[in-house]
């Protein structure tokens, strides 16, 4: 069995599936940037507070 949810079109059903709208826009650099400081989690104590 497939661990992932692939649908497979259905005769009546494009190949290609159709965009969302905000798909057909481009992300933003701060974006992209942000996603890849997402990736990887961030465990330091951002609390500021004098211990």
């Amino acid at each position: 069995m497939s661990d992932h949810n692939e649908h497979i079109p259905g005769p009546d059903e494009p190949s290609i599936p159709e965009l969302e709208l905000d798909e057909t826009i481009a992300p933003r650099p701060e974006e992209e940037i942000a996603d890849v400081l997402r990736a990887k989690p961030d465990f330091e104590d951002h609390s500021g507070h004098p211990g």
